[in-house]
């Protein structure tokens, strides 16, 4: 092995560290923002009986893993929630160091898929998303994609208003079931993925929230009219179209046009 390849090996496992890192300082921002609890203090602690984590429980991952998903005291289960976005967050990072060429449009990508996490999990444990996260993300994203290249302007600004109104317009006809939170949440993801990629996302998180729901009905954990957080889905259809987005629309534009 060279010693570019090398590096370039050493370079990936400290960005998936840092992914993993950020993704269970997300877990605290997920948990403590909507409560209006400081991020920084007091220190990492279980939510049931207030024990102060060692440094041997804050490893992400491993700790949950070691642990056996429960608290070393009283051991209450401890949410999956904190392992899945730590793996998911390390998983968005690595990706995004290995198909993005462009240092600044990699770090405006790492930020977006913080805020979206941080999202998941407010919307996880208190059903909201609060306007303290929405509301910077709205400006910050529309400059961060025009400036550093991931949208041209036109496409970042009209990305960011199409979806939001979309998802406005969704809110009063579904008479509240879609939450204002969402569409905000919105303006962002247009900004950064633009107008069509942006609705994509749109369509691949209806389908996977009916594809889940559905299930979960029929194997009896949810009750009719039982609420569930949709911003997972979003986020499900976030990655999915950034991943796969370009050749799937293509395709049905390809089909739709066909003679």
């Amino acid at each position: 092995m060279s010693v570019v390849a090398v590096l370039e090996t050493i370079d990936l496992v400290i960005i998936g560290m840092l992914g993993a890192i950020l993704g269970s300082f997300v877990n605290v921002v997920g948990y403590r923002v909507p409560r209006q609890e400081s991020i920084a203090f007091p220190g990492s602690h279980c939510v049931v009986c207030g024990h102060r984590l060692r440094y041997y429980e804050l490893i992400p991952v491993l700790s949950f893993l070691f642990l056996r998903g429960k608290c070393r005291k009283c051991k209450s289960s401890i949410s999956l929630r904190y392992p899945m976005i730590e793996i998911v967050s390390t998983f968005l990072f690595l990706y995004t160091a290995i198909s993005v060429s462009s240092p600044l449009a990699r770090i405006a990508w790492w930020i977006f898929w913080l805020f979206l996490l941080a999202c998941v999990a407010t919307d996880i444990t208190s059903f909201r998303v609060p306007n303290i996260l929405t509301y910077p993300a709205s400006i910050v994203f529309v400059l961060l994609s025009g400036f550093f290249g991931i949208q041209p302007w036109g496409m970042a600004i009209g990305g960011a208003f199409l979806c939001f109104f979309v998802l406005v317009a969704i809110h009063f006809l579904s008479r509240g079931n879609m939450g204002l939170g969402d569409a905000k949440l919105y303006f962002s993801i247009g900004a950064m993925l633009g107008p069509a990629l942006g609705i994509e996302t749109l369509v691949l998180a209806s389908a996977s929230g009916a594809m889940i729901g559905i299930f979960m009905r029929i194997v009896g954990w949810l009750e009719a009219k039982q609420k569930i957080a949709f911003v997972p889905h979003i986020a499900v259809g976030v990655i999915l179209t950034v991943l796969f987005g370009h050749t799937w629309l293509h395709d049905y534009v390809t089909l739709l046009t066909r003679p």
